[in-house]
């Protein structure tokens, strides 16, 4: 019965059906039918003049946004909010991604750097140079590193901290700074 009830709400579309009629068809049974309805947000009951009508949620929503322009108004701005909250939340979350991604490349150039200075100074001579390319063996060995993303770590590392380390040109292999291969570094 309850569903019979439920369905003959739902057919009467935005216009609602009156309470009288449902009355009519299903008697004095109808009003707790119409309260367990009611208590599980499926319909709402409202008056209209001196008559109440019943309507399924989704057909009130549309029967109010029809025949009231405050809600529709207050339906559009609403709207509009929740879109604009849509973009600000994919723009945190654009912004967290990029966070996330900074974090974990400054924890990755600490781990390179910690490595390339403990290679730095295991391999270093008794004057304290070091070829780039005996520290890249070890180190893209240990690290699974590609050369080219050896020398390009390496170079970051320097121009963060050029007062820490002293390269020197010369050798077959090493970093490009102003035109020159540079294969030897130390620690300064």
């Amino acid at each position: 019965m309850i569903g019979e009830i439920l369905e003959k709400i739902e057919s009467s579309g935005i216009k609602g059906i009156k309470k009288a009629e449902l009355k009519k068809a299903y008697g004095k049974d109808l009003e707790s039918v119409l309260e367990s309805l009611k208590e599980k947000e499926q319909i709402l009951v409202e008056r209209k003049g001196t008559a109440y009508f019943v309507w399924t949620k989704e057909n009130y929503i549309h029967f109010i946004t029809e025949n009231d322009p405050k809600f529709k108004l207050m339906l559009t701005l609403s709207a509009g909010l929740s879109s604009s909250l849509d973009k600000i939340q994919a723009h945190v979350d654009a912004l967290q991604e990029k966070l996330d991604c900074s974090q974990e490349n400054n924890s990755l150039e600490k781990d390179f750097e910690q490595i390339f200075n403990r290679s730095l100074n295991e391999s270093a001579t008794s004057i304290g140079w070091t070829p780039f390319s005996k520290i890249r063996e070890k180190i893209c060995e240990t690290q699974s590193l590609s050369k080219e993303k050896f020398y390009q770590m390496v170079m970051n590392l320097i121009e963060r901290n050029q007062e820490r380390y002293e390269i020197s040109s010369g050798g077959q292999e090493g970093i490009m700074m102003r035109g020159l291969v540079h294969g030897y570094v130390r620690n300064v």
